[in-house]
């Protein structure tokens, strides 16, 4: 049978538990997108800045390959209905039939199953349609994205009319120059799991590097017309009528160092660059909500060596002002999720809410190391 450019693959990567239809458009690598309907009436599409890989990537990555039929991508009962039978015939048998199956398909599995506050809601979010994501959620003892949907679920149901005046005093405590407007006495709003483009500045300066490298792969992936980044996923994003504050929630693990294309762009650098372009007018304020200060931490080094020398951050971020860089580095804090221990677990007469405090309390502290 001859290759053709529609292919139902299996990556690991994108989906470990179903195919996804793959569509690759021209010659040039560069084109392609990823569609998953693995979930009943529903399609999660992704595209090379959501990835910043070649066409190339996922073939050598797939596990398994089949041309697809020509079929209209919008009808998604057939699309869905395909997919569980390549699923099946693959011996993967997990397709999501209904948002609820999420958690009756993840139950069924082998292994740990942990509870969560508002699943239906959680399954509303960003991260619902997020099957690799989800599987973290319900199964990991290790997932930050559960502690970091738990521990807000909580934060708000304990202390609704004061959540914000609690954390922005926990965070002036561990970071008495701390620049937030004092009179800023606005209702607060937060949101997890924003998507945030990376700055046009970045994006062309980047560009231009990536074509004037030796480096065959990123001088190809520069001529693409797909932004050279894609957006960053913010894992906590807080909003005053004078603030903006973006979080990064950190449990076991540590930031990363590199981009795909820019092996010079860190991981709190590239959320400041997308943290100054939101902020606009308002106030930017960059946190790290994190389990342990360990010194061996990069992101224990660098919010060191960024408040203690803003030029290094200017150095990393070439295109940005050195008074705003300054004016942000002022305003980097770590906060350690115990800080909030006794606000969000403790007892609850709801068995549930009660269950998920408990576990709550053993990740932040550090218990039953993973």
């Amino acid at each position: 049978m001859a290759f053709t450019k529609r292919q139902m693959i299996l990556v690991p990567e994108v989906n470990a538990a179903s195919f996804v239809f793959f569509f690759e458009k021209g010659n040039s690598g560069m084109s392609w997108s990823i569609r998953d309907y693995s979930i009943a009436n529903r399609v999660r599409t992704f595209r090379p800045g959501d990835y910043q890989h070649t066409a190339d990537y996922f073939f050598q990555n797939a596990r398994y390959a089949y041309n697809a039929p020509a079929h209209d991508t919008n009808d998604l009962a057939f699309w869905h209905k395909y997919t569980a039978e390549l699923n099946q015939k693959a011996g993967l048998g997990t397709v999501i039939p209904q948002r609820a199956g999420v958690l009756a398909t993840a139950a069924s599995q082998s292994g740990n199953s942990y509870p969560v506050l508002d699943l239906d809601e959680l399954l509303r979010s960003a991260k619902g349609s997020k099957a690799q994501d989800m599987e973290r959620i319900l199964h990991s003892a290790s997932s930050e994205d559960w502690v970091t949907w738990n521990f807000f679920r909580l934060l708000l149901r304990e202390n609704p009319p004061q959540w914000w005046k609690l954390i922005s005093q926990i965070a002036r405590h561990r970071n008495p120059v701390l620049h937030l407007p004092a009179d800023d006495m606005s209702a607060a709003t937060v949101s997890l799991w924003s998507l945030v483009h990376s700055p046009e500045d970045y994006l062309e300066e980047s560009r231009r590097r990536m074509l004037s490298s030796r480096n065959p792969i990123w001088a190809a992936r520069a001529t693409s017309s797909e932004p050279v980044e894609g957006p960053s996923e913010i894992d906590v994003t807080i909003e005053t009528g004078k603030s903006v504050i973006f979080m990064e929630a950190k449990l076991g693990s540590d930031i990363s160092m590199n981009t795909t294309y820019d092996p010079h762009r860190n991981q709190i650098a590239r959320n400041i660059d997308c943290l100054l372009d939101r902020a606009g007018q308002k106030a930017p304020a960059f946190w790290m909500m994190v389990r342990d200060e360990s010194p061996s931490r990069a992101y224990v080094q660098l919010m060191a060596a960024y408040r203690s020398d803003p030029e290094l951050l200017a150095r990393d971020l070439p295109h940005r002002n050195l008074e705003d860089l300054a004016h942000i580095c002022e305003s980097l804090t770590t906060i350690r999720w115990s800080d909030f221990q006794e606000l969000v677990c403790g007892t609850d007469a709801d068995p549930e809410v009660a269950a998920v405090k408990r576990e709550l309390e053993r990740r932040i502290l550090g218990g039953n190391e993973f």
